[in-house]
């Protein structure tokens, strides 16, 4: 019963995934330009900017002039690992600082201002890194699915 639980589970998300894959790869712009939104979307959720990073992937990608939706339905896919980039952020931050890693009594921070400066300096090198990391293969993947539409 509990593996019929799991199977079933993972069926959704893998539904889920190809959904938000697909609507994405199915924008109708420039390649570049869905890229360019996926990637600042993505890279904005390094950042601690919990309640407005949506809207505020959204205008700054206006801004720019990339795709607004790409990089709002991105920074909305990828909230579920927001925990992780802030320890990510804080790890990257010290070891590049120097400082040395302290982890409070309690296991968890309660406010940015006892990580500090090394998240800041780690959220700029993250954020930067996953642009990267995600632009070229965005923009690659959506070029390829393209020209097979095409062809």
């Amino acid at each position: 019963m509990f593996i019929v639980r799991v199977k079933a589970k993972l069926s959704g998300w893998k539904n889920y995934l190809r959904e938000k894959y697909n609507q994405v790869m199915d924008l109708p712009d420039a390649p570049h330009k869905i890229a360019h939104g996926v990637a600042l979307g993505t890279a904005l959720d390094f950042f601690p900017i919990p309640l407005i990073s949506i809207p505020t992937a959204y205008l700054l990608a206006r801004f720019l002039r990339v795709n607004a939706i790409a990089a709002a339905l991105s920074a909305t896919f990828f909230k579920w690992a927001v925990p992780f980039f802030y320890t990510l952020n804080y790890l990257v931050g010290s070891t590049v600082v120097g400082d040395s890693l302290v982890v409070p009594a309690g296991g968890s921070f309660s406010t940015l201002k006892e990580v500090g400066y090394p998240f800041f300096i780690g959220a700029a090198i993250d954020a930067a890194l996953a642009w990267l990391l995600i632009y070229f293969p965005v923009r690659r993947l959506l070029e390829i699915r393209r020209a097979r539409k095409c062809s």
